[in-house]
């Protein structure tokens, strides 16, 4: 079977157009409190969660279990060298921002 040159355009035109959505990296790392918590207005328990932050977007994914308990608005940092640990910060009991390791990406939580 032969493409013409108009189906292989419109096929290239496509793949084009999927090439961000692929690009997209997704930053990630567990986060244990082991005491009650809050990230935005969300009160987290002591546990084992994952915070996920996809590149282009501001929203901050809290997963607990595999399920997304909580997204929380953030916006992106760039810090001045890269981070050799992942680490979250917080002011007392409640979380301002999140480094991630082998990366200058950081996020404050608005």
């Amino acid at each position: 079977m032969r493409l013409n040159k108009k189906t292989s355009l419109v096929a290239f035109a496509f793949s084009l157009a999927a090439l961000p959505v692929l690009a997209a990296h997704t930053y990630s790392t567990g986060w244990s409190p082991t005491k009650p918590m809050s990230i935005g207005t969300t009160q987290i328990q002591p546990g084992q969660y994952d915070l996920k932050a996809e590149e282009g977007k501001s929203e901050l994914q809290v997963v607990h279990n595999g399920k997304v308990i909580a997204t929380v608005p953030f916006h992106w940092t760039t810090l001045p060298t890269k981070q050799h640990d992942s680490q979250v910060g917080t002011d007392g009991d409640k979380v301002t921002d999140v480094e991630f390791a082998g990366t200058t990406a950081a996020i404050q939580i608005n």
